[in-house]
């Protein structure tokens, strides 16, 4: 009799039948994702999804020019009307993840959340933190470039101790 596997069966069955016996979070209020969606407009993760749309058309309508470039006249002309009707479409992806922020913070923590962003230092956060993100892209691709050469340094020198020439 084959232990191992009948271990791993029994191990699949209690992982499979798992989420059958967990609780579903509560269903959030609407007040509880107002809140919610009101600290998405304070930490300016709101804003990141409003070019969302425009980006989306701009690359639909260059790939179709590529290879059909005399239809830029009409196309230009119907990716505004598609523009003006999809202008809320992002509104879906707004609700969801304001439903996500009520189920992972309750509504006490986002009202000191929302305090936060409504201070001084919280509105400087944000206004400063494209600038930080960005410089700190580049100081992880500094260190990032410096760490690959180190890495292959070290392995040589562990490898040529090890009779191997790389």
């Amino acid at each position: 009799m084959n232990f191992a596997r009948y271990g791993f069966a029994a191990f699949l069955v209690c992982a499979l039948s798992f989420p059958a016996f967990a609780q579903a979070p509560a269903k959030p209020t609407p007040e509880h994702i107002a809140l919610a969606r009101a600290v998405l407009d304070f930490t300016g993760a709101r804003k990141s999804f409003d070019n969302v749309i425009p980006k989306l058309l701009t690359d639909a309508r260059n790939t179709i020019l590529r290879t059909r470039p005399t239809l830029q006249p009409d196309l230009d002309l119907a990716a505004v009307e598609v523009a003006k009707k999809m202008a809320a479409a992002d509104e879906e992806l707004v609700n969801n993840i304001a439903v996500v922020y009520a189920q992972k913070f309750t509504e006490a923590e986002l009202k000191e959340i929302a305090g936060f962003y409504q201070s001084p230092a919280g509105k400087k956060m944000v206004a400063e933190l494209p600038t930080v993100l960005q410089e700190s892209y580049k100081h992880m691709q500094e260190w990032t470039r410096k760490m690959s050469v180190d890495v292959m340094t070290n392995l040589r020198t562990e490898m040529k101790e090890k009779g191997h020439d790389l």
